[in-house]
C-alpha cells in the first residue's frame, strides 16, 4: 500500500509501505485492524515539513507512517479485544506509550510519563500513524464514534480531546469566568466553543491580518463576545473594555509566538491563570520572561500536553451532544496522493481551518 512516510531526517515522501497484519506489532494481542477514512492534517505534520532542509525538526528514531488524526472503521481485531468489533466507527488515542509504573501513570497522567519522553509515548512516532489505508492501534486507545458524528468530522476528535485536556482538566474552566484565547486556528475554535459549553462569559479570541479571511469570521459565528485582529486593534484595551478594567480570569496563549505569550500575561487579571500551550508542536517557543508582572499579579502559569482518556471521553461525549460542532472546521479534503498541495494548504492558507487526507 502506499503511505505517507515521515522519515528521521524530518521529511515526508509517499512511498510503498507493508500492509500492517494483527499479530506483528507491540500492541498484540491487543490490536485492532483499522481501515482509514481520514487523518487530518496537524500543525505538527506541517512543522516537519514546510521548512529549509537546515531548520527542518528532527523526525522518529525510524522511518514509519505519520498521521495522528485518525477516523476510520475496525475490519479485524486482536484476540483479546473486547472493546471495539468489526465495524465499529472509531478514533484513537496518541499517547499509547508509557510505563504505567511511575507517579503519573499511576495516576492516570500518561501523557507526561516520568519514564517515557514525549516522542516516544506517541504511536504515529513509533509503530506508525494513519497516512495509509490501513493502519493497527491498541484497543485501549480507541473510542467509538457516536452515530451523530461523520467519519469526516471526527479527524477534529484528536484536537478536542487535547482542548479539552487543556481547559477543562489543566485550567479547571468554570460558568461565568472571562476566557480570552489567542490564536484563531482550528484548536482555538475547540476551546472558544468548549468555554462557552462550560458557561465562560465573556470570551474573547485573537488572530493578525491573516487570520481575518476566515478564521476570525469563524470565531463570531461559533459566538465569541469580541473577535480583535490585532495586526488592527490594541488588543489590550479591547481586552480591558471587555473585563471592564479588570483583566481576563483565563487566557490561553493558542498563538505559538512570543508577543502572544507577552499579551496574555498582560490581559490577565490579577489572580488569573495563563495557560502557555502554542509552538509547543515546533520545540516551543524561547522568549525573555519578564517576571514582573506574573509576581505582581500572582499569576499562575500552566502548560499542557496531549491528552489522556478522560480527555477523550469528554471530547467525544460532547461532539455527540452538539456541544462542539467539528464539521465547521474541516475545510478540505485531499486524496493521499495529493498530500503535497494539502500540507501547503494547511501550512500556508489563509482560508482554511483543517485539512485532511484520505486514501486515493
Amino acid at each position: 500500500m502506499k503511505g505517507l512516510v515521515l522519515y528521521p531526517d524530518g521529511h515526508y515522501a509517499l512511498d510503498d509501505v507493508p500492509e500492517p497484519a494483527l499479530g506483528q506489532g507491540r500492541y498484540a494481542p491487543h490490536d485492532v485492524l483499522i481501515e482509514v477514512a481520514y487523518c487530518g492534517i496537524c500543525g505538527s505534520d506541517v512543522h516537519g515539513w514546510h521548512v529549509s532542509e537546515g531548520t527542518r525538526l528532527a523526525g522518529p528514531a525510524k522511518a514509519v507512517v505519520g498521521g495522528h488524526e485518525m477516523s476510520g472503521t475496525v475490519r479485524a481485531v486482536g484476540p483479546a479485544v473486547t472493546r471495539v468489533k468489526p465495524g465499529d466507527r472509531v478514533v484513537g488515542e496518541i499517547v499509547t506509550n508509557f510505563c504505567g509504573e511511575c507517579v503519573n501513570c499511576k495516576a492516570g497522567k500518561v501523557n507526561i510519563c516520568v519514564n517515557v519522553p514525549p516522542k516516544e509515548g506517541r504511536i504515529h512516532y513509533t509503530e506508525g500513524g494513519a497516512f495509509a489505508r490501513w493502519v493497527t492501534w491498541p484497543d485501549f486507545a480507541l473510542h467509538v464514534l457516536p452515530d451523530s458524528v461523520s467519519l469526516e468530522a471526527a479527524v477534529l476528535m484528536e484536537p478536542t480531546a487535547g482542548s479539552v485536556h487543556c481547559l477543562f482538566e489543566r485550567l479547571e474552566v468554570r460558568a461565568g469566568e472571562s476566557v480570552a484565547i489567542l490564536g484563531p486556528g482550528a484548536r482555538g475554535q475547540l476551546l472558544l466553543q468548549l468555554a462557552r459549553a462550560a458557561g465562560a462569559r465573556p470570551t474573547l479570541i485573537s488572530g493578525v491580518q491573516r487570520d481575518a479571511r476566515v478564521r476570525l469570521p469563524m470565531a463570531e459565528s461559533l459566538g465569541a463576545d469580541r473577535v480583535v485582529n490585532i495586526d488592527e486593534e490594541d488588543l489590550i484595551a479591547a481586552a480591558r473594555e471587555l473585563t471592564g478594567g479588570q483583566g481576563f480570569d483565563v487566557v490561553v496563549e493558542n498563538a505559538g509566538v512570543a508577543s502572544a505569550v507577552e499579551q496574555a500575561i498582560e490581559i490577565a487579571r490579577p489572580g488569573g491563570r495563563v495557560m502557555i500551550s502554542g509552538g509547543g508542536i515546533r520545540g516551543g517557543v524561547t522568549i525573555p520572561l519578564h517576571t514582573w508582572p506574573v509576581i505582581v499579579k500572582e499569576l499562575t502559569l500552566y502548560g499542557e500536553i496531549s491528552h489522556n482518556w478522560s480527555s477523550w471521553n469528554t471530547a467525544v461525549q460532547m461532539a455527540a451532544r452538539g456541544q462542539v460542532r467539528l464539521e465547521p472546521l474541516l475545510t478540505r479534503v485531499y486524496p493521499l496522493s495529493e498530500w503535497e498541495q494539502g500540507f501547503s494548504d494547511a501550512a500556508v492558507g489563509d482560508d482554511v481551518m483543517r485539512v485532511a487526507l484520505r486514501p486515493d
